[in-house]
């Protein structure tokens, strides 16, 4: 069996005269056996230390490191990890990381097996030293021919891998050269996820304004399938233009990852936000392009994007948004039209509005894990924000709206690598924007009992219910504001008066 070998040597280093506030940025030097799936870890830290404890993102995490040695002195296990005292400035901890064992675990946030392409989240074996501080990260990627990796980091070029190779079988059999790929890893919390995908598959780049998707699909997708699938997530990307006219990130890994046929063309989405951003779609590829185009989990996982990550008791606001995007950015975009846009909102605010309200949509937020109240989270976050743009459209006369506010707040804040209290977030868009609204709304969503008064606020935008279709009133209050919301911003058009659905 010809045996692979791919060195990955992480060179974290702090900024430049930054080092005693940024921290001790540990390097690291990592040999992926790709037969065995198992990394053999280097890891250095240039300044002495009384004392340095290495973990993972959790203790159970912790199963998968092993041989755990240090190049000077003892090291002892406790319960968060391993700790070394007096602490040598350039001393290294080695270790061994069962990558094989995360991808075998079959869960979104920790490993995939899929045929020989595999995920195992890096949280969970690239330990983290507790003097790492704020330090951001360099990581150089040695990879063999044939090999690929797809991760959330920056990408800053490949470098020449001077005398590394890996012999071919057979003596005369010339080596299989290898390549290094440079990245940087920008510093998050150590329990956010994050994917590492290693595998015979090539990435895809999609460019658009203001950034690049870059799409990694899983598994030896057929090539027919994989045009279809780049074809769909470039219509995707296209329609969040149209919110303002540019992603809102520089860089964002898009794993598509092939689950078989389990009842439709996408099952599941999340956006990840660990070590980077990053999409992560489980999909059948078999399926038509219709029925990816008539998803709606991607457009709200890169909705997202703009954002921070705003904590269990935001996840009203921040799973509103992408609820409300979801609909208003594939109305604008043409993979739904404007009245369709309109109807799934209808239908979305009916599910949430038939949800107990015994508890405030804030405490419902934090506990929507263990009651399961989505319906009512997603849906009266969704009324906030149409709430707040037409608030803001009213106000200005069409000369502020929602994305006007979040344009801004890319600008100034994204990408974000800290968790934001929902209040701060708010209180931004509210600075941004010039006005108190963001604010006002929030304190008055945040506690409510009932669901959002979505009837009145549809009656003012001129959209009344006729059996099992809406009708749409050119006389409404907010009926203006109606064909403007449907209307791309993207392209100077926020305000204008589109046609009526």
């Amino acid at each position: 069996m010809l045996r692979l070998t791919v060195a990955v040597v992480v060179a974290f280093a702090a900024s430049a005269g930054a080092a005693d506030e940024a921290g001790d940025a540990p390097r690291y030097a990592v040999k992926f056996d790709a037969a065995a799936q198992r990394a053999d870890v280097t890891l250095c830290l240039r300044h002495p230390h009384a004392a340095v404890e290495f973990a993972a993102d959790s203790a159970w995490a912790m199963r998968f490191a092993s041989d755990v040695s240090r190049s000077e002195g003892r090291i002892e296990a406790v319960a968060t990890g391993w700790r070394a005292r007096d602490w040598r400035g350039g001393e290294c901890l080695r270790y061994g990381a069962d990558l094989r064992a995360i991808a075998a675990e079959h869960k979104p946030d920790v490993g995939w097996q899929l045929g020989a392409d595999f995920i195992a989240a890096p949280q969970l074996w690239l330990l983290r030293p507790d003097v790492q501080a704020a330090a951001d990260a360099d990581l150089r990627i040695e990879i063999p021919a044939g090999w690929s990796v797809s991760a959330p980091w920056r990408e800053l070029g490949d470098e020449d891998p001077k005398s590394s190779s890996t012999p071919a079988a057979g003596a005369n059999a010339p080596a299989i050269r290898s390549k290094i790929i440079h990245f940087h890893i920008p510093n998050t919390p150590t329990d956010w996820s994050a994917a590492v995908a290693f595998g015979h598959f090539g990435e895809e780049r999609i460019a658009l304004p203001g950034g690049v998707l870059r799409l990694t699909i899983l598994d030896g997708v057929a090539a027919d399938d994989r045009a279809k699938l780049r074809a769909w997530l470039d219509r995707v990307g296209h329609a969040a233009l149209s919110a303002y006219g540019r992603l809102p990130l520089a860089e964002v890994q898009v794993l598509m990852i092939p689950v078989g046929q389990r009842g439709g063309a996408v099952m599941f989405g999340q956006s990840i936000r660990g070590q980077g951003n990053a999409l992560e779609l489980l999909i059948d590829p078999s399926q038509p392009a219709s029925e990816f185009d008539d998803d709606w989990m991607a457009i709200h996982e890169l909705s997202h994007l703009m954002h921070p990550y705003l904590g269990d008791r935001g996840a009203w606001l921040s799973e509103g948004l992408a609820t409300y995007y979801q609909n208003v950015l594939r109305g604008r975009s043409g993979l739904l039209t404007p009245a369709q846009a309109w109807d799934r909102l209808y239908e979305g605010f009916k599910r949430g509005a038939r949800t107990p309200d015994d508890e405030t949509l804030e405490q419902v937020a934090q506990n929507m894990h263990r009651s399961h109240a989505f319906q009512r989270v997603y849906w009266a976050g969704a009324a906030y924000w149409l709430t707040l743009d037409r608030d803001l459209r009213r106000e200005t006369n069409g000369a502020m709206n929602l994305e006007t506010a979040l344009s801004r707040f890319r600008d100034c804040c994204l990408p974000a690598y800290h968790e934001w209290k929902p209040e701060d977030f708010v209180a931004r868009l509210d600075t941004l924007a010039g006005t108190r609204l963001f604010s006002s709304r929030y304190g008055e969503f945040a506690q409510m009992h009932q669901f959002p008064d979505w009837k009145t606020l549809y009656a003012d935008l001129g959209i009344g219910f006729a059996g099992a279709h809406l009708t749409f009133a050119d006389d409404g209050k907010d009926a203006a504001i109606r064909n403007a919301i449907m209307t791309s911003s993207a392209n100077g058009a926020g305000a204008a008066q589109a046609a009526s659905p």
